[in-house]
């Protein structure tokens, strides 16, 4: 390429002061700190990139979710580790903490373009674990593919892939979903909270117009199509909401497009507020807006757990062991363990979600916002 001496000056002075090893460098917009204050490199804010890695977590959003603790374990800005992050769910993501991103193609060459400090891959997932096994890096962490199938990169990752292939394992382990994560890439857990991408300011606008004041409880009414033994049943959440206003709290009714005809009708039945389907920016301020949420396991759960929302978890089918609530609520299961764990159809007829009484439900949300 013939080259040129009419750079101006300007340019030619400002490229001389950039700082590509700054952890807000982008190279191909401004950084942050330039677009939020108008500083210029080398600023207070600079932070040297000292370590360079990916996660591999591409999976359910709640699943994501309860994976972030690892950010504030890396410390990314005291740290000056700059962290890419592939997922099907960056929208979830704190672009503060790590640069979030699809696994598009694009971001597929980036991988094997150059050496990264570490890589860790959270999925037992073929697609997942060809990415980690395409990924140039130092060190690895979790699971790749071997003989075409996942499999632990070592001793640390077997605990936690072994729990999702055999049942009566899952059924006896006693450590958190967080804790496993850890221990799969070898970080000492401390309680670290989730770290999302904080509302904006319009959802959180919004939110409060939908719910002024205070003693809201929002109630979310969903578990998914795949899951139907989770769902709790109408006449359940209508009699809680009956107990929840006596006592002068004001229920929500919460949920996404499944839940729409189910909540609609409870709406109906009790006059109690019903906003219908919103935005997940919105939905997740207007769960930061409440003193407790009811929800069963759903992406619910770890938006409340991430706005530090007290929580009553309904669980049946699943390990109670895994949940990391963080001290803030309580786990509800029927009186005597699920005959189907893991299913997503009873097998004998007990539905025993229905086990878990109004009564007991009420009392767990008085307890979480302090009501005698």
């Amino acid at each position: 390429m013939k080259s040129t001496n009419n750079v101006p000056a300007e340019a030619r002075r400002l490229m001389g002061e950039l700082r590509s090893d700054c952890l807000f460098f982008r190279g191909d917009l401004p950084c942050r700190p330039h677009t939020l204050r108008g500083v210029s490199c080398t600023c207070d804010e600079f932070v040297q990139v000292k370590r360079r890695g990916v996660i591999i977590k591409l999976g359910a959003a709640g699943d994501v979710l309860r994976t972030t603790p690892l950010l504030r374990a890396l410390d990314p800005i005291g740290t000056g580790t700059k962290i890419l992050w592939i997922t099907d769910n960056p929208d979830l993501l704190p672009p503060e903490a790590c640069e979030a991103a699809k696994p598009t193609a694009p971001v597929l060459a980036r991988l094997a373009a150059e050496e990264w400090d570490f890589c860790w891959s959270l999925d037992k997932d073929i697609n997942a674990c060809a990415l980690a096994s395409w990924t140039k890096a130092k060190s690895y962490a979790g699971y790749h593919l071997k003989n075409g199938v996942p499999a632990p990169i070592d001793d640390r990752a077997v605990h936690k892939f072994i729990s999702g292939l055999d049942n009566a394992y899952s059924k006896a382990n006693t450590l958190n979903y967080v804790q496993e994560i850890f221990d799969t890439v070898g970080l000492p857990y401390n309680g670290q909270e989730y770290w999302l991408r904080e509302p904006k300011s319009e959802s959180r606008k919004i939110a409060e117009e939908i719910l002024p004041g205070d003693k809201w409880v929002g109630l979310n009414t969903g578990a998914g199509a795949r899951w139907p033994t989770r769902i709790w049943p109408q006449e359940h959440w209508a009699k809680l909401i009956e107990l929840l206003k006596a006592k002068g709290l004001k229920p929500v009714i919460l949920g996404g497009p499944e839940e729409v005809q189910l909540n609609e009708r409870l709406a109906a039945a009790t006059g109690c507020l019903w906003p219908g389907v919103k935005p997940l920016d919105v939905f997740y301020a207007m769960v930061a807006r409440c003193e407790c949420l009811v929800t069963s396991v759903t992406q619910a759960l770890h938006l409340a757990i991430a706005a530090k929302t007290p929580l009553v978890l309904f669980n049946n089918i699943f390990n109670a062991h895994e949940f990391e609530l963080y001290g803030r609520g309580e786990v509800l299961g029927p009186p005597t363990a699920c005959d189907c764990f893991y299913d997503a159809k009873c097998r004998t007829g007990r539905d025993c979600i229905k086990e878990i009484s109004p009564e007991v439900a009420a009392a767990a949300v008085f307890k979480a916002v302090g009501i005698s």
